[in-house]
């Protein structure tokens, strides 16, 4: 593949900040953490239409663990960068961080890898351009997404077996 068909994770990195609001939090004035996944998930996808410049969907979503509480009233930071790309496929990291307003006290939140998929007009999987690899932290971010992808391959697998014992009818 020639050179103008790789991209650089530069040229897709993304970072979002969000205020967590009232409508945002649980009883607790926490935030939702389905609400932190839905900003997760858009962050992701940003990143993904920027590298492949093509409709995308999500694939899947690791697991995501809590590190520390996100209050109403914090900054939630996002940054979102492209790791590993298969033929159709992207994984994407997204590191989350939060900033209590008044003080300024930054805290890492949490960790995401994404995939997402590629598609055509017909819902059928595309090719994305290949990533540019330039530093040595490149290389190592490829090579651990690329086993992190082989194991998200398998467990699709299982799902996908298991899903053929159910009667749905």
């Amino acid at each position: 593949m020639a050179n103008e068909d790789q991209k650089s994770w530069k040229d897709s990195y993304t970072a979002i900040e969000r205020l967590v609001l009232p409508p945002d939090t649980n009883i607790f004035n926490a935030l939702y953490g389905g609400r932190l996944v839905e900003w997760i998930d858009n962050v992701a996808s940003i990143v993904s239409f920027k590298h492949s410049r093509r409709r995308t969907v999500t694939g899947s979503m690791d697991s995501i663990f809590f590190l520390s509480q996100i209050r109403m009233g914090d900054i939630v930071t996002m940054k979102g960068r492209i790791n590993y790309v298969g033929k159709t496929t992207m994984e994407i990291e997204v590191d989350v961080f939060s900033e209590e307003s008044l003080t300024g006290e930054r805290k890492f939140a949490t960790k995401a890898y994404l995939t997402y998929v590629a598609i055509d007009q017909n819902g059928k999987a595309t090719s994305v351009p290949r990533l540019k690899l330039e530093t040595d932290d490149d290389k190592r971010r490829f090579k651990e997404g690329e086993e992190r992808s082989r194991e998200r391959t398998t467990k699709l697998n299982l799902v996908k077996e298991e899903a053929k014992s159910y009667d749905l009818s």
